[in-house]
């Protein structure tokens, strides 16, 4: 790959018209220099030229190059330069490997169906089976590109026709081993070291800028070391430019300080260290993953003070979902590094003096200097002064986080099998801490995952962030339990009434004793056990004075009758039970366990466990005989106003 070139590219969007050339314009996407070199234009804004020239087997560079021109062109399939980059990198690897063969093949007609086996079967030694199918599958897409097809062998071409190359991989992904989030502790840990080193940040840029702010308005009120240090702040300031500094080296004579011109140009502008606590800070106070907050556009609007809105890029969404806004709250500024709105504001701020020389249209900009990269980039940064935006040329730029972690000594939890072992350092992606703000929104809004599910759909967050989670798993498993154990202490504390066969055969002979026992009047006992004052599954003691209605008349839902005082359950309300028994199983085959919990929990409790125990096993069996095929269900959750 070639010398990456960093150019501005014309903004698009909302009221601002693409920019044509005029007349008839047809781009020279490959070029011929020493071999053909494809030039990438992606619609992300970066770009990219790709060098055949540094690969083996040359009778195939022209096609190949041609074929991976249309491949990341406008009509084809990779249109952004992380896309492009890794596709290239499974294509790259094909060439190589076809270099090293014995009897290489001398243009793409010698390419056959048993090269690409083999390559297939190399691969899946070294790396899991699912990425090679991944990488395989860009290798078909550019071979598919080729033009015309008989430049390929028939076996190769109908290899590339055939269905279901992909066949299991979804299997494949969602079987490996998925790594969790992080622990609370472990989150905390790196959310206050990430804050630390962020008011380290702001104030070390506010402090030098008050200072010479002080410095323009009354130079006679600073000490001598402030009036000596405010005209160099200045100046970077004002112009941009970083003075290079030097040292001596022991053998004699000076050497360029880098490191000392990086923390000099520290004192007003952000560096490179800067952007890793920044970024860990964003995604942790956004819930948003690493590529969105890299993403983030300098345009906003504050909204009262109180929310932000701002415009981001989201990947994998297709051209026309890519770009969305949102609004982030704010909150007071004392909580500035506590909400995502503040944390944006306070990147635009820090980030504002560079922004100003590298012009970029994202949010982040830093002090990078000219040293390192190729001719052409250090060409490129030395006209904006070493003022770059730092994900300009690609999103995955390197950012050390072992080394960060190692500094502020953060260490992962021992695992619960070895809880006597030497802690191990954590290991720090923005992947995990993304997925542990996902796991900690799930908890916080009680599992209601269309609540939660705030960056993907409710199918996305689960399958890829809390379905194999042991901590989500975990919390869910001790709320189902507590949902269990509060619905078993409803069922003991049951009130009602049951006129078992003992108490029946007392009735019959003895109608006040049994009333007694059963906390009623004999007249009553007629009435229930003629049926009158049937409800659904019981009878009714006392209609008009319930204690879910604050003593008067009841009108709460006929399920709530198993859990009254009121109720009265005999042998007669046997078959309507088991009717409702079947309503039950019927309820938890279309719910959620957690949703009929809730629902229907303690009513199938005191149904099952307190009131068939009650009586003889053949009086369950005529019943279950007897129990009609449906109940009058609309009556189930009480009177409904008619629409």
């Amino acid at each position: 790959m070639p010398s990456e070139i960093p150019a501005r590219r014309r903004g698009t969007g909302r009221g601002r018209a693409s920019a044509q050339p005029e007349g008839f314009y047809q781009p020279k996407a490959v070029h011929e220099e020493a071999g053909p070199v494809v030039e990438f234009f992606g619609e992300d804004g970066r770009r990219a030229g790709y060098d055949f020239s540094k690969l083996p087997c040359l009778g195939m560079h022209a096609d190949l190059a041609a074929a991976w021109g249309r491949r990341i062109g406008a009509s084809g399939g990779l249109r952004t330069r992380s896309a492009a980059d890794g596709s290239w990198a499974a294509v790259t690897r094909l060439v190589r490997w076809l270099g090293q063969l014995n009897r290489p093949p001398a243009t793409l007609a010698g390419l056959t169906f048993s090269h690409l086996r083999s390559f297939d079967q190399h691969r899946r030694m070294t790396i899991a089976d699912f990425s090679v199918v991944t990488e395989m599958s860009q290798i078909r897409e550019l071979l598919k590109e080729v033009q015309p097809a008989s430049l390929l062998r028939e076996d190769v071409r109908d290899y590339l026709d055939q269905p279901g190359h992909l066949y299991g991989r979804w299997n494949a992904i969602k079987t490996r081993p998925q790594v969790p989030g992080y622990s609370d502790r472990e989150f905390a840990a790196i959310m206050s070291a990430a804050r630390a080193d962020v008011v380290a940040i702001r104030q070390r840029l506010r402090a030098s800028r008050r200072l010479v702010e002080q410095f323009e308005a009354d130079p006679d009120t600073l000490g001598d070391a402030d009036r000596r240090q405010a005209p160099g702040l200045a100046r970077m300031l004002r112009t941009g430019e970083v003075p290079a500094s030097s040292k001596e080296r022991v053998a004699g004579g000076c050497v360029s300080d880098p490191v000392s011109q990086r923390d000099l140009a520290g004192q007003v502008f952000l560096t490179t260290q800067d952007v890793l606590p920044l970024l860990l800070l964003g995604v942790g106070l956004s819930g948003r993953n690493a590529e969105t907050i890299k993403e983030l556009a300098v345009d906003n609007r504050v909204l009262q003070d109180r929310a932000v809105a701002v415009n981001l890029r989201k990947r994998r969404r297709g051209k026309t979902r890519s770009r969305s806004t949102i609004h982030w709250e704010i909150g007071s500024e004392s909580s500035q590094l506590h909400t995502p709105g503040g944390w944006f504001l306070l990147l635009h701020e820090l980030a504002a003096t560079s922004r100003d020389f590298s012009r970029s249209e994202r949010v982040w900009s830093i002090w990078a200097g000219d040293v390192g990269g190729s001719e052409d980039v250090r060409a490129a940064r030395k006209a904006t002064k070493g003022h770059i935006d730092p994900f300009a040329i690609r999103l995955g730029r390197q950012l050390q986080m072992h080394r960060w972690v190692a500094r502020h000594g953060l260490m992962a939890d021992a695992p619960t099998e070895a809880a006597d072992s030497e802690p191990e350092p954590l290991k720090l992606t923005t992947g995990r801490l993304k997925k542990t703000v996902e796991v900690r929104i799930t908890r916080a809004v009680g599992g209601h995952l269309p609540s939660a599910s705030r960056t993907n759909t409710p199918d996305v967050s689960f399958l890829h962030y809390l379905r194999n989670d042991p901590r989500i798993r975990h919390w869910a498993d001790r709320v189902l339990t507590e949902a269990l154990e509060d619905a078993e202490a409803s069922v003991h504390a049951f009130r009602g009434q049951i006129m078992d066969e003992r108490t029946a055969q007392t009735a019959r002979h003895d109608p006040q004793t049994a009333a007694a026992v059963l906390g009623t009047t004999a007249d009553k006992l007629a009435k229930a056990a003629a049926g009158h004052l049937d409800t659904l599954v019981a009878s009714c003691l006392d209609f008009e004075h319930s204690p879910h209605s604050a003593g008067g008349n009841c009108d709460v839902s006929f399920l709530t009758c198993l859990r009254c005082p009121n109720a009265l359950v005999t042998e007669r309300h046997l078959p309507k039970l088991f009717a409702l028994l079947d309503w039950l199983q019927d309820e938890l085959d279309s719910r959620s366990v957690e949703d009929w919990i809730g629902r229907h929990g303690i009513t199938w409790l005191i149904t099952t466990r307190l009131i068939l125990p009650k009586f003889t096993l053949a009086q369950q069996e005529r019943a279950r005989r007897e129990a009609p095929d449906s109940l009058p269900i609309d009556l189930l959750d009480g009177l409904r106003e008619s629409s």
